[in-house]
């Protein structure tokens, strides 16, 4: 079953730990620029805005070894794919990591965009609730079955998956205006 697939793939795929830390920084920046480009497509008519995909593929790169050793440390401080050890790991993700993300993803885009950090904290100030709310309708759903059915090695993997959806939904959260 599971168990038979879970060691095969631990076998047949472990590559180097500086190897898997640039996958999973690889894939955050190609899942951001994706996200991007797909936003755009959606919601605008003209060319796409390459410096502002760049700027997601950036943010992107930069996330990406603080979610590598992020998921590292989870399963050092709370193992387990069971039962409490699964709800830890997920309400862990949903209170420390998501609302940070979120503070340096506004910040870091305004930022990257040449705002000032007033400008910054403003954005995040109006975007952050309505983000994080919606983090909760989709994220511990997915972040359950990331803790309970996927190897260590490929968390970041499959969180791209996912995250390619929202890095669209954040790039039309970004770019929306919002009223306060």
């Amino acid at each position: 079953g599971i168990h038979v697939m879970k060691a095969w793939v631990v076998r047949v795929l472990t590559p180097s730990r500086l190897a898997l830390l640039l996958v999973n920084t690889t894939t955050c920046c190609t899942v951001g620029a994706l996200g991007d480009v797909c936003q755009q497509r959606i919601s605008q008519s003209g060319p796409n805005d390459w410096a502002r995909t760049g700027r997601m593929a950036t943010l992107g790169a930069c996330m990406g070894p603080v979610y590598h050793y992020w998921y590292l440390m989870l399963d050092v401080a709370l193992p387990g794919t069971k039962g409490t050890a699964v709800v830890k790991k997920v309400l862990a993700n949903q209170l420390l990591m998501a609302p940070t993300n979120y503070c340096i993803f506004f910040t870091g885009m305004a930022l990257l965009e040449g705002h000032t950090a007033h400008a910054a904290v403003e954005e995040l100030q109006s975007k952050f609730w309505p983000t994080y709310k919606m983090d909760w309708l989709v994220w511990p759903a997915a972040q359950t079955v990331n803790f309970v059915f996927v190897p260590p090695m490929l968390r970041v993997a499959y969180v791209n998956v996912v995250a390619f959806l929202w890095a669209t939904y954040l790039s039309h959260m970004k770019h929306k205006t919002l009223v306060r």
